[in-house]
């Protein structure tokens, strides 16, 4: 299984986490780059790695840790997030009154969109641990997606 870590040179922005997805799945040969398929698991997989990495630097108190790798049989991506609060995003994700005015909001009921699961779990040392599965073996389905992972 191929995977990406963080640890002392882990990647500390969106763009850097992003790098190492699209790296991870461009040289794993699970995603067919160049495809319309391909490119599209790798526009969501992109997204929802950028939307984790910046909720977790804006909401979360910091980017703690970050951790991307194949699901046996290649039919997902995990990525994992760690961040300095032990303060859940809410759920079901809903926008916030003041995203209809241009404030943002749309990011974790987007993570929810495009993943086949979201995990959310207390972090070893403090804050929290929110690990996703973004499906690579087609589009996204509905969370609770029978496909295995």
């Amino acid at each position: 299984m191929s995977d990406t870590r963080s640890g002392p040179g882990g990647p500390r922005t969106a763009m850097q986490a992003r790098d190492r997805v699209r790296a991870l799945l461009e040289s794993s040969g699970t995603v067919r780059v160049g495809t319309a398929a391909g490119e599209a698991v790798l526009t969501d997989a992109l997204l929802v790695t950028s939307e984790l990495v910046t909720n977790a630097i804006r909401h979360g108190g910091g980017l703690l840790g970050f951790d991307a790798s194949l699901c046996a049989g290649g039919a997902g991506l995990r990525i994992a997030v760690t961040d300095a609060t032990s303060t859940a995003p809410p759920s079901p994700p809903s926008r916030p009154a003041g995203a209809a005015r241009g404030r943002g909001g749309f990011g974790w009921p987007l993570i929810h969109r495009l993943t086949r699961s979201v995990t959310i779990a207390p972090a070893a040392h403090g804050g929290k641990r929110i690990e996703v599965v973004v499906p690579v073996d087609g589009a996204a389905g509905p969370q609770g997606d029978p496909r295995p992972v």
